[in-house]
């Protein structure tokens, strides 16, 4: 996990464990913080399981203080501009955290989930899942 500005870089590995394909990158959380503004967060997939792993979707949710996020779908009014390429290589993804909660509640956790499809239907393909603290913008 690199950090730059407003923009961090995720990278992910999608590795086979019997049946299972894993999608191994940082645990989070990723800390956001206070008055630093929307932050970029751009994902790439290295795929070592020749099952052609792609991101499908992203479920996300505020307000929350574990993983995976409740149910399914954009339930956050903090991540937006969600892209995927799948035609990549490596595959890449990402969204826009707009960091923009009332500090004043506190850091809010915001929770997402990327899933993910594989072209072997007798393997399944685990989520990634971690949180972000974000610090907030300051009510002025």
């Amino acid at each position: 996990m690199g950090g730059s500005g407003n923009k961090i870089d995720v990278a992910l590995t999608a590795d086979l464990s019997g049946s299972a394909i894993l999608i191994n990158g940082p645990p989070g959380p990723f800390s956001v913080g206070k008055d630093t503004g929307a932050c970029g967060f751009n994902f790439t997939l290295t795929d070592n399981t020749g099952a052609n792993v792609q991101f499908d979707s992203l479920d996300t949710a505020d307000n929350i203080g574990g993983c995976p996020p409740t149910g399914s779908g954009d339930h956050s009014t903090q991540i937006g501009g969600v892209a995927k390429n799948n035609n990549a290589s490596p595959k890449t993804a990402r969204f826009t955290d707009n960091n923009n909660n009332n500090p004043q509640n506190g850091p809010m956790n915001v929770s997402f989930q990327w899933n993910f499809t594989c072209d072997d239907a007798s393997k399944s393909v685990e989520p990634y899942d971690p949180i972000i603290a974000n610090g907030g913008k300051t009510v002025t």
